[in-house]
């Protein structure tokens, strides 16, 4: 899911050394943005990009940045969301989202929900859990 919305928009870097790319000579010291769900999509590096594919592994995705700046905390955030939606759809098998109340946040450096409301059923007691 991080390769669809991506928690961060862009990445800004400055170019080093002059470089080219598709035909156009970039100089030194500009500034440059990769925009990360669009570099996540690209159409050249996977199939079927823009479609949503929760078993899709997906190597080589900007979300958490690249390089020397690769994000510290990117195994650890993999494994929260892992454990979070592992222990959400166990205990709470049935749910909905309610998609006309659905609005993500406003902001122009990180993206995120303003309101994701959900409905979700009674929690599996205890005794009735599946193990």
């Amino acid at each position: 899911m991080l390769d669809d919305v991506p928690t961060g928009h862009v990445i800004a870097r400055y170019v080093t050394s002059d470089i080219e790319l598709y035909g156009t000579t970039v100089p030194a010291g500009s500034a440059m943005m990769l925009l990360v769900a669009s570099a996540n999509r690209d159409s050249d590096r996977w199939p079927d990009p823009d479609s949503f594919d929760i078993h899709r592994r997906m190597s080589n995705l900007r979300t958490f940045g690249f390089g020397t700046h690769y994000c510290l905390g990117a195994s650890l955030a993999r494994l929260e969301a892992k454990v979070a939606l592992e222990e959400f759809l166990r205990r709470f098998p049935l749910w909905e989202v309610d998609w006309d109340a659905l609005a993500l946040s406003s902001t122009s450096t990180m993206r995120g929900w303003e309101t994701l409301p959900i409905t979700v059923n009674q929690p599996l007691l205890r005794a009735n859990r599946p193990s």
